[in-house]
């Protein structure tokens, strides 16, 4: 039996990594959540709170599903009354990679983030509500990356699986590097994926405004995008139009500016870790 304790349960990350895990017999649960709110969804699912000192005693992995901006002080505050050999398991890279997190060498320290269900893989789901299941909420299934902040291999073989179980359905589970998933997320995902999406999603609006009825330019930009990604991405054996392949060798230099390469620099990489996690 293994004894989670998970900090922030209330919050919407807390509730469905808790949910897998309760169907599962081999672990026990513990319940940490200081918000009013969190506490009462709780308790209205039937789950029991615990008091932070009472969860922490004899727990086999500490999982913190806590903000971003808080888990530095978050961390600070609990890592000194753990018992010795406590796993801790982090949601995301920031935290360790911008050297926020206290390190005892009597406990091990892992970090893991899902990839959410890829673009093309929620078309082969065959219950139709996991093919709309795009954060992967338990419906569709997605990959895992994991990674060892410090620890013993054998640590990391017991919080791998508690991961996979509580982000379940998982197709793979990848075992990377901390700095590497940093690479991932922010940088790869958050910056440059989310940056491009959000220009277009600007983009349409522009076209809308400009007199193209909304439905049309829609399912125009909706289409293009899936296309789009299919070719750019290898997905079909086919190539772009001579008309779209001359768009797109003029595309970067009028959209972006020539260093913006300059996102994924480890300084840049650290600057941006230190400030989701409290500036500097």
């Amino acid at each position: 039996m293994t004894r989670v304790t998970i900090l922030g349960a209330g919050g919407n990350m807390g509730r469905r990594i808790a949910g897998p895990l309760r169907e599962l017999d081999q672990y026990t649960l513990t319940y940490v959540e200081p918000g009013e709110r969190g506490r009462t969804l709780l308790t209205e699912a039937g789950v029991e709170v615990s008091e932070q000192s009472d969860a922490l005693a004899g727990a086999d992995v500490v999982v913190f599903a806590v903000p971003d901006k808080i888990v530095r002080h978050v961390a600070a505050d609990i890592i000194p009354r753990l018992d010795p050999g406590t796993r801790l398991l982090f949601l995301d890279p920031a935290a360790i990679a911008a050297d926020r997190i206290l390190h005892r060498d009597d406990v091990s320290c892992f970090v893991t983030h899902p990839t959410h269900p890829p673009l093309y893989s929620l078309m082969e789901e065959k219950d139709p509500a996991a093919r709309r299941d795009y954060w992967g909420g338990g419906l569709a299934h997605q990959a895992l990356v994991f990674a060892m902040a410090w620890g013993e291999e054998e640590d990391a073989t017991l919080v791998q699986q508690v991961a996979t179980d509580m982000f379940a359905p998982i197709s793979a589970c990848h075992r990377i590097t901390v700095q590497q998933m940093a690479l991932l997320e922010p940088a790869l995902s958050e910056t440059l994926t989310n940056g491009c999406i959000s220009l277009i999603h600007e983009g349409l609006g522009k076209v809308i405004a400009a007199g193209v009825p909304e439905a049309a330019a829609r399912d125009f930009c909706m289409g293009h995008l899936q296309i789009g990604i299919a070719l750019i991405f290898g997905q079909l054996d086919w190539q772009l139009s001579e008309g779209a392949a001359m768009a797109l060798s003029k595309a970067k230099d009028a959209l972006f500016r020539p260093e913006w390469e300059d996102v994924f620099a480890p300084e840049s990489v650290l600057a941006s870790v230190r400030e989701i996690t409290g500036g500097a």
